[in-house]
C-alpha cells in the first residue's frame, strides 16, 4: 500500500513538472540584450541585415535550431498573421519572421540546402520572412541567453534590435495574450 502511494505521488510529482514546464516558458527577466547581426538572404534570395533591414517597429524573431522544429515554428503563424493585421499602422507595425539556425557550412551546401527549404515553401510572404543564418551557434546562443537547442525561442525586437520581450516553445493561448498585452502597452 505504501509503495502504490509512493508511486501515485511521484506519478502526481512528474505531471506537474510536465505541466510547469509548459507555463514557464515567459521569462521577461531575460530581456534587454541586443539580437546578433547577420547577413543572410531570405528564401526569396533577398539579401538583408539581420535584424537592422528587416521592416517593422516591433519584429518577432522565431529561432529554431533543428528540422522537426518547423512544427512547433507552425504554431505561431496564425498569431503572427492576426498581429500583423492588428498593428499595421505607422510608428507601430509589427512583423514576424522565421529565423532557421544552422551551424556555419560552405557555400554549395548552403545552396543546396535553401534550394530544399525553398522548394517546400511556395508562398511569397512566407519565403520573405525567413531567413537561414549560417552561423557559429555558440556565441549566438550565449549573446540570447538560450541554455539549449531542445525547442525554439521567440524574441520581440525594437528598432534598435533590443530584446523586449521572450518566450520559448509552441504557441499557446497565455503566451499570445502575454504578447500582445506587452504590444498594447506599447501601443500608448
Amino acid at each position: 500500500m505504501i509503495l502504490n502511494f509512493r508511486f501515485i505521488l511521484l506519478g502526481l510529482f512528474a505531471l506537474h513538472m510536465s505541466v510547469s514546464a509548459e507555463v514557464a516558458p515567459i521569462d521577461v527577466k531575460k530581456t534587454g540584450m541586443q539580437f546578433p547581426i547577420h547577413t543572410f538572404s531570405n528564401l526569396a534570395k533577398q539579401k538583408k541585415k539581420i535584424p537592422d533591414e528587416l521592416d517593422g517597429d516591433y519584429k518577432l524573431m522565431i529561432v529554431a535550431f533543428k528540422r522537426n522544429h518547423q512544427q512547433l515554428v507552425d504554431t505561431w503563424f496564425a498569431a503572427g498573421d492576426t498581429l500583423e493585421r492588428r498593428y499595421n499602422k505607422p510608428g507601430k507595425m509589427f512583423r514576424y519572421y522565421e529565423i532557421p539556425t544552422i551551424y556555419k557550412m560552405g557555400f554549395i551546401r548552403r545552396s543546396l540546402l535553401n534550394a530544399g527549404m525553398r522548394s517546400g515553401v511556395k508562398a511569397r510572404a512566407a519565403r520573405e520572412r525567413t531567413f537561414t543564418i549560417y552561423i557559429d551557434k555558440a556565441p549566438f546562443n550565449q549573446t540570447l541567453q538560450i541554455p539549449d537547442e531542445n525547442d525554439i525561442h521567440l524574441f520581440l525586437l525594437n528598432t534598435t534590435g533590443k530584446v523586449l520581450w521572450r518566450c520559448q516553445g509552441k504557441h499557446s493561448a497565455e503566451k499570445e495574450r502575454s504578447l500582445t498585452q506587452f504590444l498594447k502597452k506599447r501601443r500608448s
